[in-house]
């Protein structure tokens, strides 16, 4: 490996040690870097380290001679001012034969024990060679193979009929003015479950968990969370924050496009990705549903960076009980919260930026753009980190920044065979067959060949059941915090 790869990689784990980037996308980015380099390339540096990373002669490497090495910082390094017998463990004895004399020191030749870190999992050895083997066996595998592309996987399914799709149309719009489906609704909260000790209280999870983006994302009386942007009235989705008249220079957008992804992240975003908004994705017209108000709409602003929350796995799992409700009620108001303290952080630089949650623009398509996932068969972005065990939030901005590329990670191909999320829909509101440009409902725009998913069924399940579901999600195969160790290895 070139001594500059080394010093790329090195970079990589101390952005980590830093906190400028998580744990997972270190994995990823380290991913997307060994497709650059060669995979194999990158996996034989790891099972078979250069010389410069093999067991010094030395009995005795100082801890300077180890923290200077490059590759090294890849990973991680913990000195205890101990002996190893303090640490000792069933197979310590075991492991301590497989290490070579000339790779660790007894206890008598030293004052310090050196343990190597795993990055992934925590899991110590006693040597990098240990280490470089644990990571290649019980992780790199598992990684999916990211690759960077000029055009999102979706753009080869679009065909002419596509255009701007009308905010009104949406499910939850239609609760506020389409009367047939509101008849739908109607019948459908009749055989919603009375409210008992039990299920009283799990709801009260979710209220508890909606609290913040219901109260403080907007200041509207009638605003109950998961909408977001509503007009002149206040919140934490407002607009009409003042920007600072002092203008930061932007002479590097690429050290701007860093550091906004760094704040993003401190903020409590677990995704980031920045794309040029492409118009297709903009709402032709809005509607609100606190004040019906309803006309057309126009974006002024040049990018949008597109931030992931993730949702709690083991709650997500209980789907349709309360508690995946909650999960996601938790991540609307963490929505709230970090797009408008990243648009303030922004706008404090002297450049417009405004927050935005399931409003002004469609979500799933700039995430995309901006690098984050690829579409799936059950209508949401998965994403290599979570599958679709996220939830999306934006800013705009007209800040210098860099946009992402989108990426491709081998969904298009997995969900045309994988069928677990259809089978786990209750209602059966996920296609099983093939693409198709036919749609279920006005809730689903056309101009696309893809699996549509029906929308308003599912949204009448959610209401017979009293809240909503996300036994898709749960039953992806991508959203396994296990990462997958069932898919066979290439």
């Amino acid at each position: 490996m070139k001594e500059e790869d080394n010093g790329k990689l090195a970079n990589l784990k101390k952005q980590l040690d830093s906190g400028n980037i998580s744990r997972r996308d270190f994995l990823r980015a380290l991913t997307i870097f060994g497709l650059s380099i060669g995979t194999g390339e990158i996996l034989a540096s790891c099972s078979s380290p250069p010389t410069s990373l093999r067991p010094s002669p030395t009995p005795n490497p100082t801890e300077q001679e180890l923290l200077t090495d490059p590759l090294e910082d890849l990973y991680g390094v913990e000195y205890i001012t101990t002996t190893p017998d303090r640490f000792a463990t069933a197979d310590s004895a075991e492991r301590a034969e497989r290490v070579s004399p000339a790779a660790t020191d007894t206890p008598e030749t030293r004052d310090k024990t050196i343990f190597w870190y795993c990055n992934s999992c925590g899991e110590r050895f006693y040597t990098l060679a240990e280490l470089q083997l644990h990571m290649v066996e019980e992780h790199a595998w598992r990684l999916p193979h990211i690759e960077k592309v000029e055009e999102p996987t979706y753009k080869q399914f679009l065909n002419d009929e596509i255009n701007r799709f009308d905010e009104k149309n949406t499910v939850f719009s239609r609760n506020m003015w389409d009367e047939g489906h509101q008849k739908l609704v109607a019948e459908a909260a009749e055989k919603a479950p009375k409210d008992d000790w039990d299920i009283l209280e799990r709801k009260a999870i979710t209220a508890g968990a909606i609290y913040v983006d219901a109260t403080a994302g907007s200041l509207h009386e009638n605003y109950y969370g998961y909408a977001g942007y509503t007009r002149d009235t206040g919140g934490l989705f407002a607009w009409e924050d003042p920007v600072n008249t002092e203008k930061f220079p932007v002479p590097d957008p690429q050290w701007m496009t860093d550091r906004v992804k760094q704040i993003a992240r401190f903020y409590g975003a677990d995704l980031v990705g920045i794309t040029e908004i492409n118009p297709l994705w903009v709402y032709s017209h809005y509607f609100e549903r606190p004040t019906r108000e309803y006309d057309e709409l126009d974006l002024p602003y040049k990018y949008a960076i597109v931030m992931g929350i993730e949702m709690d796995p083991k709650f997500i799992n209980e789907s349709p009980a309360p508690e995946a409700s909650a999960t996601t009620a938790l991540a609307y108001s963490q929505m709230a919260e970090i797009s408008a303290s990243l648009a303030k952080y922004i706008r404090a630089l002297g450049y417009p930026a405004v927050p935005s949650g399931n409003d002004t623009t469609q979500s799933i398509p700039l995430a995309i753009d901006a690098g984050l996932g690829e579409l799936g068969r059950l209508g949401l972005m998965l994403s290599p980190e979570f599958g679709p065990r996220q939830r999306l939030t934006k800013v705009y901005t007209d800040l210098p920044l860099i946009p992402d590329k989108p990426i491709d990670f081998g969904i298009q191909k997995f969900c045309e065979t994988c069928h677990a999320c259809a089978n786990a829909c209750p209602v059966n509101a996920i296609r099983w067959e093939d693409r198709t440009t036919e749609r279920t409902s006005i809730s689903n725009r056309p101009g696309i060949l893809r699996w549509p998913v029906d929308v308003a069924k599912c949204y009448l399940f959610w209401t017979e059941n009293g809240n909503d579901c996300s036994n898709c999600v749960a039953a992806c195969p991508w959203a396994l915090r296990s990462q997958r160790v069932w898919i066979e290895r290439e």
